[in-house]
This record gives structure tokens, C-alpha cells and sequence, in this order.
């Protein structure tokens, strides 16, 4: 992680960020980042007494997002009450993917394309507050197998499949892994799927039809509370995918907070 000279002072909501290789052990807060389209946009905003032990622990906790930065900003504070009220502002301006508190919106789809958007149904989902949710590894079971079901028939997607799942029943065990975490909260499910559909050659008239084929799906399979979740949980992740695969232009007119919202045929 190299240290840009041309960054020696990068804003983050009005708060002066110092480049720098390492987290120092003394108090203040880090803002792991990525650069996209040449602007470091945070990952990750955190604090602590010691610097270099909270960014340590972080990296334990989460090796594979950890890994996905690119830059490291440092700001000393040596009160804990400014260090919060700091991090307060920063998360609320950024909404960074791996901060789940004090967040308002999904994270910038070009970030949740490379990592798990921690806080990605904070956008809403269709249902009712509080409404219970009703769903089984059955339930899962026939989603996946249903969805995939259609998809192979389908004209448009039939023949992304059919080149990219050789191990069908492989396969869906995975996708049903991933929906068992989504909607049940298991642990069974750690890839990083964004990954293994670049070299797809996708276009988006496929998530278009990826999305709507899983929504009549999710509508039939699952009773309503489920269907909302999960089709808000897909309608996230193909927006996060095609700004990962198609990026968008985040030139000086760029206001954060107005996401770009594109139109993935994994999750089904």
C-alpha cells in the first residue's frame, strides 16, 4: 500500500486524512480505502486508542474485505468523544460497505461489487416493519433449483449457464449457502462472488432478465416477506455488479450520496 505525495492532505466530509503505510499505534481514526476512477473512496472508517491495534484487529476479523484496499488515511484524536462524533460524520457522508453503524444507504455500488455491502438492507425493503419472516432450507432448496430451472430454458441466459456451471448440483448447493446467510443468518456462505463473474462477458440486458426471472421466481417460491427480502437483496447486487463491471464515470460532478443505479446470474 503505497503512500500517493499527491494525496498529503485528502478530505473526508471536511476532516484532513494523512496518507500513510501503517496504522500508528497511538489514538486517532483509519479510513481504509479504494481507489475508483483515481478518487480513494472508504472501505472502512475506524477508530481507537491505538490505531495500529484496532486496524490490526479489523484485518483478523476481516481478512478477504481487508484485503481488497488499496490506500490507508490516518487523523490523529486523542479524545475518545471527537474520535466518535468524527467517525459519526465520516460514515453518515460515505456510507463505506464494512460499517454497518451509523450509516444511512447502501454502500456505492462500485464498492459493494468488491465487497459484501455489510449494511445493504438498510435501503429498504418492501414489507412491512417488523413483519415476520417465514422461510426454510426447503424453501431455499426450491428457489435455487426452480430459479435455475427457468434459467436454463431461458434464451437469453440458458447459454451463460450452461458455460459457466458444469457441477450443477455443486453449484447450487453454493447459491443455496449464500441465501441460507442472507435470509436465516447462517454462516455457511464466505465467497466473494463478484469475482467469478468477470470473465462472464455480461452485458446488461442479462441482469435485466436475471432479475426479473428471479422475481417471479422469489413471488412463487417464497411466501411475501421472504420474496421482498430476497428480491431487494438481488436488485442490490445488480446494481453493485454492473458498477463493477461497467464503471461508472465518478468525475468532479459526482455528489457522493447520489449512487449511480444501473438496471448476475448467481444468487438465484
Amino acid at each position: 500500500m503505497k503512500v500517493d505525495a499527491e494525496h498529503a492532505a485528502t478530505d473526508f466530509a471536511g476532516y484532513a486524512f494523512t496518507p500513510a503505510e501503517t496504522a500508528p499505534a497511538r489514538p486517532g481514526l483509519f479510513i481504509l480505502t479504494r481507489t475508483v476512477a483515481g478518487r480513494p473512496l472508504p472501505l472502512y472508517v475506524g477508530e481507537g486508542e491505538d490505531m495500529a491495534a484496532a486496524l490490526a484487529a479489523f484485518r483478523v476479523a476481516n481478512p478477504k474485505e481487508a484485503g481488497v484496499a488499496d490506500g490507508l488515511f490516518v487523523l490523529d484524536r486523542p479524545m475518545a468523544r471527537v474520535r466518535l462524533h468524527t467517525l459519526r460524520d465520516i460514515v453518515s457522508r460515505f456510507d463505506p460497505p464494512l460499517n454497518v453503524e451509523h450509516r444511512k444507504a447502501p454502500a456505492a455500488p462500485e464498492l459493494a461489487a468488491l465487497v459484501e455491502d455489510h449494511g445493504a438492507g438498510l435501503g429498504g425493503l418492501n414489507e412491512q416493519p417488523g413483519a415476520p419472516l417465514s422461510v426454510t432450507e426447503d424453501d431455499l432448496k426450491r428457489l435455487v433449483e426452480s430459479f435455475y430451472g427457468r434459467a436454463a430454458a431461458d434464451p437469453l441466459l440458458g447459454p451463460v449457464f450452461a458455460r459457466a456451471i458444469p457441477d450443477r448440483a455443486g453449484h447450487y448447493q453454493i447459491v443455496q449457502n449464500f441465501w441460507s446467510r442472507t435470509l436465516l443468518g447462517t454462516a455457511r456462505y464466505s465467497g466473494m462472488p463478484f469475482a467469478a463473474h468477470i470473465p462472464l462477458q455480461l452485458k446488461p440486458e442479462h441482469f435485466t432478465r436475471w432479475v426479473a426471472l428471479f422475481k417471479e421466481t422469489a413471488a412463487e417460491v417464497l411466501e411475501p416477506v421472504a420474496a421482498a427480502r430476497a428480491i431487494a437483496k438481488v436488485e442490490h447486487m445488480s446494481t453493485c455488479f454492473q458498477a463493477g463491471l461497467f464503471p461508472p464515470d465518478l468525475g468532479a460532478g459526482h455528489a457522493h450520496g447520489a449512487h449511480p443505479q444501473p438496471a448476475h446470474p448467481h444468487a438465484g
